[in-house]
């Protein structure tokens, strides 16, 4: 009988000394955090800027009229330059939307940086993808701008199956219904 009362004392004896003495929680924390600009953050030597270099290396190493190829093509404007192939290769359905990462990359990097490079590229695509939309404004609604015709929307608002690869079905999946508008996002971000 008595070992438990005892246990039952300690108990609450050790629970009450947790919260003895310990100042009271303010009912209210007061934000510390503040946005600041990226131009503000400078990477030392170490993984972190390897990774920046490394990036702008290949950021800077992206043929411009390759990145355009398919949004050219789809335009009905001539374009020579060979088409990048996985995602960006013509049969992709998908096709287009690395425009949009490679916009939001180069602005990115050129806000961490300085570098006017990428800031001239940003611009050079941003007035070829300007003329693009010139021209399907001709043959599509205006406004529109894609890399892939705008008959793939007809197909999602159907049900129909868009898929991101006719010849790389096998490595994705089916019934991808919602890409196109994935695609077309990814370059507004962009």
């Amino acid at each position: 009988m008595r070992t438990p009362r005892l246990a039952c004392a300690l108990a609450l004896l050790l629970a009450g000394l947790g919260t003895t003495g310990a100042a009271p929680l303010p009912e209210v924390v007061t934000l510390r955090a503040r946005p600041f600009p990226l131009s503000d953050v400078r990477l030392l030597d170490g993984p972190f800027r390897e990774a920046m270099l490394r990036d702008q290396q290949y950021l800077l190493s992206l043929d411009l009229d390759r990145l355009l190829h398919t949004f050219r093509v789809n335009a009905g404007l001539p374009s020579s330059a060979a088409p990048f192939g996985g995602w960006e290769a013509p049969d992709v359905e998908l096709r287009g939307h690395s425009a949009g990462h490679f916009l939001s990359a180069s602005a990115l990097m050129c806000a961490a940086t300085g570098d006017a490079r990428f800031k001239a590229r940003v611009d050079t695509v941003v007035a070829e993808l300007a003329k693009v939309q010139d021209a399907l404004a001709k043959r599509a609604n205006p406004g529109y701008l894609s890399a892939f015709p705008e008959e793939f929307f007809d197909r999602v608002e159907t049900r129909q199956r868009v898929w991101v690869s006719r010849s790389m079905r096998s490595f994705t999946q089916p019934a991808c219904l919602r890409r196109p508008w994935k695609s077309c996002a990814s370059k507004r971000a962009g």
